[in-house]
């Protein structure tokens, strides 16, 4: 056969002449380079998204209070962060972990004006009903238009100024509400705060236009937790110390 004839009378490196001899460490080390490096790059990137989850969770810092904020206007991050850290001072360390963290959770209902204002109302929505589920807020800051995007869940929701439950019909939600102004620790926000794009005018009409008030624990999920409860109770302490204008001397967080 054709073959045959080819080889015949060849000798044994003839034959072989295509096998890939490893004479060299570093042909050794390049070969093993060539069939592994994909692993080893997978496992390094797995090590990074690891290592960078595991420090996310070991550096996260949960809040002792977390504060609604109902509006129908963005407010920028470093002015929360600021309110938070006005805030902070008023409040105590309810976790033990030797600072008193103040959070507010932005929830921003305005008109409905496009598709692209839809989806990010129900995407504040989802997380609205889903905080509420959790009873992660007690206290509701609120400015009249975004309150009023969100009217139809609220009967039964808060509690009278009295601090007597409101009946899941009733919709006086005036007397549930109580005007930023009148809560010494929140009126002097504008004052005090050091932001540098923000002016003292421009932040108290802002703020001037929020209202507060507090969830009810009567009839509510709050009641079936020994935990939920005493969070409501010492939010309760945190609006009066707010309204007093007496912050407490624990250290605050640092961000």
């Amino acid at each position: 056969m054709a073959r045959e004839r080819y080889l015949l009378g060849a000798g044994e490196d003839t034959i072989h002449s295509g096998v890939i001899e490893l004479k060299t460490a570093k042909d050794k080390r390049a070969n093993w380079w060539f069939y592994h490096k994909n692993h080893l790059i997978i496992g390094i990137i797995m090590t990074i998204v690891v290592g960078s989850l595991i420090y996310s969770i070991a550096s996260k810092v949960n809040p002792d209070y977390t504060i609604a904020l109902i509006t129908s206007y963005n407010l920028p991050e470093e002015v929360l962060s600021a309110m938070e850290e006005h805030i902070a001072p008023y409040a105590d360390d309810r976790n033990g972990d030797g600072r008193a963290v103040v959070e507010i959770n932005s929830y921003v209902f305005g008109d409905v004006a496009s598709s692209s204002d839809f989806q990010a109302r129900q995407a504040a929505y989802a997380r609205f009903a889903g905080d509420t589920s959790m009873g992660t807020c007690i206290i509701y800051m609120h400015d009249s238009t975004g309150f009023a995007n969100l009217e139809g869940d609220f009967p039964g929701f808060f509690q009278y100024n009295d601090g007597s439950p409101m009946p899941d019909e009733a919709r006086d939600f005036e007397n549930a509400m109580r005007d930023w102004s009148e809560f010494q620790g929140l009126a002097d926000f504008a004052a005090s705060s050091q932001l540098e794009k923000w002016t003292p005018e421009v932040l108290e009409e802002l703020c001037g236009r929020l209202r507060v008030s507090v969830r009810t624990a009567v009839d509510s999920n709050l009641e079936s937790s020994d935990k939920l409860m005493a969070y409501y109770a010492d939010s309760l302490a945190l609006l009066e110390r707010l309204e007093a204008g007496t912050p407490l001397d624990v250290p605050a967080s640092e961000g």
